[in-house]
């Protein structure tokens, strides 16, 4: 019986860690069949649901957001046992809630109900999306941005593609649980039906958008350093300088290191240039702006025009230790990695959704917010294009910008509009509206990447509904396994 214990322990860590594998760079969606599966045939066999799902989280987290240790240890100034040890805690936190999500399902339901299965899981994700913040990153639907399941998108967002994803999965489990076929019809009719749905709910423009993106590739240590600033800011005017004249020149997130207001004496002639031919600077800048309700000036992360008429989006979901500290007063000073350089800054006090520019309205999404499905949906709604702008030197050489990338190209799919996205060392690119990579520049190298895109007209269901299709399919599915389990317990 231990040892038995002990491998069903060991299987529920390493059906968690093989999910990564399905999300990009490796890009094998089975896997996150037999991921799920697994998990799914695991609570049948054991009586400690709460460890069970606690464990497959701390799998799934470890390995899917070990880029954590990175942003830690590489660019946070902490010792590899520090970092390490802080990374597990953040995962083990994260995996209360597959502990908590396997405990409710098995507290409510009997053995072997599918529909509750997949009913708690979706609830789950959509929880993660908003709890203290949020952490929208690794739903089961993204690993699967390049099979039939992505034409989902549109209609549900993620959401129903995960949705679709727990089907297939836990269909496949109970053909080994009860050695029956039957359950491979849902598997048949849900492929089906992803190839009768319609791949295209927006239309293109007649009228191309053509944009240049510069990927400065500026070394994180350096970025903030006073005495490097102004030379950072000299290179990427040069590089501008050196790119083709296009309706868009677009820098990528904090792309000027310093106050806006005490850097465009610096950028003006560059400024001047691009006006004169009809050239739209778009950047990532930090601003100061006073607020008369708590009379102080507030510090934001900012995408605008440096030229034409000015257009504004201020960062609306900044992330913990990174950009604010949580019980700044009793934090603040303890250890370097809790004085990280540009973490004070705020939430807007009043919010914009989009940059306006000449050639269009662009949705923003500074780096962490294109996780967020329903505040991209939003900003997106009224828009001809998606705009985000990052800053992926804190992953280093890790998968997390591919994951970052793979999840704006999920975006593009929601809302039916080209992505633009333009970072400082990777991945830059464009995106059509169906997803599909049209250009990337190199990873960590210095790059002017042009391409012309087609804006979109027109709205998916998935920005008319939000996730509301997703969590009724839900709702309907938890409800049928309540009336049909008559092992339920009151």
């Amino acid at each position: 019986m231990l040892l038995r214990s002990l491998m069903d322990k060991t299987f529920a860590v390493t059906a968690g860690a093989i999910a990564t594998l399905a999300f990009a760079p490796f890009s094998y969606p089975v896997l996150a069949l037999v991921s799920i599966a697994t998990l799914y045939l695991l609570t049948h066999k054991t009586n400690s649901t709460f460890l069970t799902g606690w464990l497959y989280g701390l799998g799934y987290f470890t390995a899917g957001v070990s880029w954590v240790y990175v942003s830690i240890h590489s660019h946070g100034g902490m010792g590899a046992l520090t970092a390490a040890v802080m990374t597990l805690a953040f995962t083990g936190a994260l995996a209360t809630l597959f502990g908590a999500q396997i405990w409710l399902y098995k507290r409510l339901f009997n053995e072997g109900s599918a529909p509750g299965f997949i009913a708690i899981w979706i609830l789950f994700e959509w929880m993660r999306s908003w709890l203290l913040t949020g952490f929208p990153w690794l739903l089961i639907g993204y690993a699967f941005v390049d099979t039939p399941l992505i034409s989902l998108a549109p209609i549900g967002g993620v959401w129903l593609v995960s949705a679709m994803v727990l089907s297939i999965a836990v269909a496949a489990a109970r053909v080994i649980q009860s050695r029956k076929p039957t359950p491979l019809l849902i598997i048949v009719a849900i492929l089906g039906a992803s190839y009768l749905i319609p791949s295209h709910w927006t239309e293109s423009s007649e009228q191309t958008v053509s944009i240049t993106l510069i990927q400065p590739n500026l070394a994180q240590e350096s970025k903030w350093q006073i005495e490097q600033v102004d030379r950072h800011i000299q290179n990427i005017i040069n590089l501008s300088v050196q790119a083709p004249a296009t309706d868009l020149l677009v820098w990528p997130e904090t792309a000027v290191p310093k106050l806006i207001g005490h850097a465009i004496t610096q950028i003006s002639p560059l400024v001047d240039i691009l006006n004169q031919q009809g050239t739209t600077l778009i950047s990532g800048f930090p601003r100061k702006e006073w607020s008369d309700s708590q009379q102080r000036s507030l510090y934001h992360n900012s995408v605008g025009t440096l030229t034409g008429d000015i257009s504004l989006y201020d960062k609306q979901r900044l992330v913990p230790f990174g950009e604010y500290i949580p019980f700044e007063n009793q934090l603040r000073g303890l250890i370097a990695f809790f004085d990280l350089p540009m973490s004070s800054f705020s939430l807007p006090e009043q919010t914009t959704d989009q940059v306006e520019t000449p050639h269009g309205s662009l949705a923003g999404a500074i780096c962490y917010e294109i996780a967020y499905p329903e505040l991209v949906r939003e900003n997106a709604a009224q828009s001809d294009m998606i705009l985000t702008l990052s800053n992926d030197t804190w992953f280093g050489g890790s998968h997390g910008p591919d994951q970052h990338f793979e999840i704006a190209r999920m975006r593009a799919v929601e809302n039916g509009r080209p992505v633009i996205r333009a970072t400082n060392n990777g991945i830059s690119g464009f995106i059509d509206a169906q997803g599909q990579v049209l250009a990337t520049a190199p990873r960590f190298e210095t790059t002017i990447l042009t391409y012309e895109i087609a804006p979109s007209i027109g709205q998916t269901p998935y920005q008319k509904l939000g996730l509301w299709p997703a969590l009724i399919l839900a709702a309907m599915l938890f409800l049928m396994a309540l009336f049909r389990d008559r092992s339920f317990k009151s």
